[in-house]
């Protein structure tokens, strides 16, 4: 029987490379132990020096069995980044060290060398740990053994069943990363990543596979290598429903009105929060950042919509008397672009919605709604309340460091409060944020 001949959308599609290695394998425990070194942090513009490493297949699985797949099943990726990324990493010791690694070479560190993962005051991943940990989530998105292409949606009742994320962080995600902030947090943020990067990858393979001058039987027949032919056949069915082509109609619509583009390419926002409040010392607004990722870097912008609003933005900064590193619904991105959408915050990051980010400053919002000139001024009140945050965290932070507030400490605080009195403690952020590395005991 004559091999079957592959097509491809000739308007959309790229070469699609062939694997070397299947995705999963059965796990050795001979490691090639990598070159760890430290070294400076290449620059996100060029491309980093090659490390020698081993061509190791990825072994996604540690210990959960996994039949091995011949040589006609191949791995559908697109182009294999060539930048290394510069990490700290935590052995079974507790001795951190600076390694350069691959998105395909977390696979094959040592065992007991975990890379850290740090994160900022809204629970986003930042440093070059997060690039690291994106590649890695969106290599573990793409195998439909790991996540079947052929459900509705990653979540909810007719998505991905929520066990496989589950053993997908536990077998896979815990024992090479060391996330510094509580384990529910880092699997929730994980997870959404994830998300994102499991529709992207479907939604790849689909604008490069589907033809439409091909019949829908053509297209079941054309299984794209490293995708398993019932899979395969579920997904085309599911995007010829009527259902599906009404919801990619009306998201196109959607779509045709975002005429403001970004020049942030690839990079996080958090990322790129962190690295500005490392360079300036100072916590960058939600206004700085959009000037950041709305203009060329020729300090031109992307259009005159974006010049516009991003000259409102600068005058906004320039007037204003708050304190615009603080994320509020009343910053100068709020005043120009207006209230968030439900389930988002502007320049933020992922996952991060209005009631959470938003709700310490609530009160704020209320006495500067209230006010006839309609000029934010902070009043009596609010600086209490921050006085008395401010001094329960401090509290807080003595008694799980010392046990007990110092006598000569003691003076400062309200003769109320019982310092030694742990349970009289009011939950702080403190309490909320967990202690470091709490998915990795």
């Amino acid at each position: 029987m004559p091999k079957l001949k592959r097509f491809r959308n000739p308007q959309k599609s790229a070469p699609q490379p062939q694997c070397d290695a299947p995705l999963t394998q059965a796990p050795t425990h001979s490691v090639p132990v990598m070159n760890l070194e430290i070294l400076s942090t290449p620059s996100d513009s060029a491309q980093a020096p090659e490390v020698p490493t081993i061509n190791v297949p990825l072994s996604h699985v540690s210990t959960s069995e996994v039949p091995q797949e011949d040589e006609t099943t191949r791995l559908h990726v697109g182009r294999e980044s060539t930048q290394c990324w510069t990490v700290e990493a935590i052995d079974s010791k507790d001795t951190v060290k600076k390694i350069k690694v691959k998105v395909r070479g977390v696979n094959s560190l040592p065992r007991e060398l975990c890379i850290i993962v740090d994160f900022d005051d809204q629970g986003q991943a930042i440093g070059e740990a997060q690039a690291l940990l994106a590649g890695f989530l969106g290599t573990l998105a793409a195998d439909c053994k790991l996540f079947p292409m052929d459900y509705d949606r990653w979540s909810g009742p007719s998505g991905v069943p929520k066990a496989y994320f589950d053993d997908c962080f536990e077998t896979i995600l815990k024992p090479r990363f060391y996330f510094k902030i509580n384990e529910a947090s880092a699997k929730r943020y994980c997870k959404m990543s994830m998300g994102r990067k499991w529709a992207a990858n479907r939604q790849s393979l689909w604008n490069e596979f589907n033809d439409p001058t091909k019949t829908r039987d053509e297209i079941i027949r054309n299984v794209p290598i490293c995708i398993d032919k019932d899979q395969w056949a579920r997904f085309v069915h599911y995007r010829k429903k009527p259902s599906t082509l009404e919801l990619c109609k009306r998201n196109k619509e959607i779509r045709s009105k975002q005429v403001i583009p970004h020049t942030g390419g690839s990079k996080a926002n958090p990322r790129r929060r962190n690295e500005l409040l490392l360079e300036t010392g100072k916590v960058p607004s939600r206004g700085k950042l959009y000037i950041e990722t709305h203009k060329r870097k020729d300090g031109s912008f992307v259009n005159d919509a974006a010049k516009t609003i991003v000259e409102q933005i600068e005058v906004g900064l320039t007037q204003s008397i708050v304190d615009e590193s603080e994320v509020s619904p009343q910053d100068v991105v709020g005043r120009v672009l207006g209230p968030e959408h439900s389930g988002r915050v502007r320049c933020i990051g992922l996952g991060v919605v209005p009631s959470n980010t938003f709700r310490n400053t609530r009160l704020r919002v209320s006495s500067l709604s209230s006010s006839s000139s309609g000029v934010a001024f902070p009043s009596l009140n609010q600086w209490q309340e921050k006085y008395n945050n401010l001094e329960s965290t401090f509290k807080a932070y003595m008694i799980m460091k010392e046990g007990r507030i110092p006598e000569e400490l003691a003076s400062y605080f309200t003769p109320e409060t019982h310092p030694n009195d742990a349970s009289s403690v009011p939950n702080t952020p403190l309490d909320a944020r967990g202690s470091f590395g709490a998915s990795n005991p």
